[in-house]
C-alpha cells in the first residue's frame, strides 16, 4: 500500500490500519511519514456494533476530541511505528464512511462552547393561570 495521499475532487482518501491493540483506525496520511513511522492526521476508531434485530451500525470515534484543543479547528496528528501496526491494502472506501469522516473534521463544523451557544429568548413577564377558582 502506498503511503502517499490520493486526491480526488479535492478530497483526500483516508487510510485504514490496525493499531497495537487491534483497533481499526482510519486517518489521513501525513507527509512527514517515513520508512519506520506512519504519521496520520485526525485518526478515528471505527466501531461496528449490532442490535437484537440483526442490524449493524458503524460509528467513528476520534482518538482525541478536538473540543479539548485550544484551536478547535486544528488537526490532531499521531505517529505510529510501522513495525507495530498492520497496514491494510484498502484503496477505496465506501463514500458514506468517507463522508462521515470528512464531516467530523470539517472546519465549518467547529465546536461551539455551551456558554457561547445562543439561548432562546424567555418572556420577561409570564401570565399566571389559576387552575381553580377560589
Amino acid at each position: 500500500m502506498s503511503n502517499t495521499t490520493e486526491t480526488t475532487n479535492n478530497t483526500t482518501t483516508p487510510i485504514i490500519f490496525l493499531d497495537t491493540v487491534g483497533r481499526t483506525i482510519m486517518a489521513l496520511p501525513d507527509a512527514s511519514s517515513d520508512d519506520s513511522v506512519l504519521t496520520v492526521k485526525n485518526p478515528v476508531v471505527i466501531m461496528v456494533g449490532g442490535d437484537n434485530s440483526g442490524k449493524m451500525s458503524v460509528q467513528l470515534f476520534p482518538l482525541f476530541f478536538r473540543e479539548f484543543l485550544a484551536d478547535k479547528n486544528a488537526d490532531v496528528t499521531f505517529s505510529y511505528k510501522k513495525d507495530s501496526i498492520t497496514l491494510s491494502n484498502i484503496e477505496a472506501i465506501d463514500f458514506r464512511l468517507q463522508a462521515q469522516y470528512s464531516q467530523m473534521f470539517s472546519k465549518t463544523n467547529s465546536f461551539v462552547a455551551p456558554e457561547q451557544q445562543q439561548q432562546p429568548q424567555q418572556a420577561t413577564e409570564q401570565k399566571v393561570v389559576n387552575l381553580f377558582d377560589e
